[in-house]
């Protein structure tokens, strides 16, 4: 009676864990029919494109830094410099929207250039290859007029800052340069 009632209890406890999308890895009949021989130690190896598969999600800071320039090569001020998480769908245009949670993400996750060009943006995301980059000015006129514009900065080859520890993948860094077009030079 006593086994009945314990398999009874680890069928309901698997069914519910299971319906929860959690699994056991072995049987329990083999576990309890053969101790388990010690596996092996493997090394693991992650890139950027091959993630370890474990419950979670892995996270990886990215940080890019770099200067806003014009088609003569100056660093440009008051353009703002927005990484786009790869979660966060937004399009220039929707950057203007006066909605609170997409001028709480842009808080967050832009900067705006100094008087040399200089810029620094931080966001945590899940690791990916490149993300989009939103430039517009904030300015108006007082440095000339500039065209908004997205561009695409590939963080496979910047610079690993911070190393990976369990689901944190570690900080991948970028420096670039974007180049900008004034709005009289737009053909």
């Amino acid at each position: 009676m006593k086994i009945r009632f314990l398999k009874l209890k680890d069928w309901l406890l698997m069914t519910v864990m299971g319906m929860m999308g959690l699994t056991a890895c072995h049987s329990t009949k083999e576990a309890a029919q053969e101790p388990a021989a010690p596996e092996p130690e493997k090394k693991v190896v992650n890139t950027i494109n091959e993630m370890a598969l474990m419950y979670g999600v892995p996270t990886m800071d990215y940080v890019l830094k770099g200067r806003v320039i014009d088609t003569d090569g100056k660093g440009v001020s008051g353009m703002q410099v927005i990484l786009v998480n790869t979660r966060v769908d937004l399009s220039p245009e929707e950057m203007y929207e006066d909605n609170p949670m997409v001028q709480e993400y842009i808080k967050s996750a832009s900067d705006t250039t100094d008087a040399e060009g200089n810029f620094t943006c931080h966001v945590q995301d899940v690791p990916v290859d490149a993300h989009q980059v939103i430039v517009r000015d904030i300015d108006g006129e007082k440095n000339g007029a500039y065209v908004d514009q997205m561009v695409t900065v590939n963080f496979t080859d910047g610079e690993q800052t911070v190393e990976r520890k369990g689901w944190y993948m570690g900080t991948r860094t970028k420096d670039v340069d974007i180049t900008v077009i004034k709005t009289s030079e737009r053909r």
